[in-house]
């Protein structure tokens, strides 16, 4: 399959811009799960919306620059990303008083499972770059 057009700048940045949008509306339906899930428990819903639409541009064109073949900034942006992807979990986690277990075990599988994605697709880079 024939790639190259990813390879523009102009692709690029537009890739970025849709990456953007995506990282937003993901966080506008991660906000109203928390709305529905941990409000009830100390989370104010307001604020984990605020903390990710602050945290989504920045986040998404971190993420975005982890593709660059220079491994020292791709190192810098995935540090960066990293930081920025665990603070709304942070927030959840200092904020939420009296979870069910059940509700706690969920959420920290879910951490542990997008985590998981993350170090696999991160080890698949490299293992490719070396190649």
């Amino acid at each position: 399959m024939n790639l190259s057009w990813i390879k523009s700048e102009a692709h690029q940045k537009l890739i970025e811009r849709w990456w953007i949008a995506i990282v937003l509306v993901w966080g506008i339906l991660r906000s109203i799960l928390v709305d529905k899930t941990f409000a009830k428990y100390g989370v104010n819903p307001w604020v984990y919306f605020a903390i990710v639409i602050a945290i989504s541009v920045p986040y998404a064109i971190c993420s975005a620059k982890l593709v660059e073949k220079h491994w020292q900034n791709s190192a810098r942006w995935g540090v960066l990303t990293v930081i920025l992807h665990y603070i709304p979990d942070t927030y959840i986690l200092t904020t939420a008083k009296s979870v069910p277990r059940s509700l706690f075990d969920s959420f920290i599988f879910a951490i542990v499972i997008f985590t998981l994605f993350g170090i696999r697709e991160v080890v698949k880079r490299i293992k490719a770059h070396k190649n």
